[in-house]
């Protein structure tokens, strides 16, 4: 009697835990291609008020990564190819980790940007909290996201999830280290994402 107990428990575990692993890929798929036919090549991209290029880390001597150079060239790029008429720089502003809004900035203004033309969220530690706060705090309801090309997809998510119509431009300019890693990362990431949406609002900061 206990080993039938014990085959129908184990069952019902295994079952469970298919139900769950479809459940989550499901919602996974689902995050992943809602907007992915709002993203453009840099020349076919429509016009939008406002350019948000994403943080990312920086270097040990404080200058832009890889990835975070290629966010902000092509963001420069859109801004002088007249897409946008300014620029939204949001990552951290070293409260956390390193001050990756400052960099971003002093990059812009070195290459041309107006000064008043740049806009700096120091308080967007996490991609939620970018879109959360380009909506909330700076009244942006219509952009073109900036970030590579695994990141869009959950950006692209939250953002018009929470009313800032935005369409993305990818910026992988070059091949980035462990690039399958962060491919892993941000599809678990775009789980989170569909919580953060749809069953409760993180506090901030997140």
């Amino acid at each position: 009697m206990k080993l039938t107990i014990d085959k129908k428990a184990a069952r019902y575990a295994v079952s469970t835990l298919i139900a769950g692993t479809l459940f989550i890929a499901v919602i996974i798929v689902n995050v992943r291609y809602s907007y992915r036919n709002l993203i453009y090549s840099q020349s076919a991209v429509p016009q939008k008020p406002t350019i948000i290029v994403l943080g990312a880390a920086l270097k040990p001597n404080g200058q832009p990564s890889d990835a975070l150079l290629d966010r902000l060239q092509v963001g420069l790029d859109l801004y002088l190819e007249q897409k946008g008429d300014r620029i939204l720089v949001t990552g951290d502003n070293g409260a956390f980790h390193t001050n990756e809004v400052a960099a971003m900035k002093d990059f812009l203004i070195d290459n041309g940007v107006r000064d008043i033309d740049v806009l700096t969220d120091g308080r967007g530690y996490r991609t939620h909290e970018s879109c959360k706060r380009a909506k909330e705090e700076f009244n942006i309801t219509q952009a073109i996201i900036v970030t590579q090309n695994f990141h869009l997809p959950r950006a692209l998510y939250l953002c018009n999830k929470m009313g800032v119509n935005s369409v993305g431009v990818s910026a992988d300019l070059h091949t980035y280290r462990d690039i399958i890693r962060n491919v892993a990362r941000d599809w678990l990431a775009s789980f989170k994402a569909w919580i953060d949406i749809d069953i409760w609002t993180p506090r901030p900061p997140v």
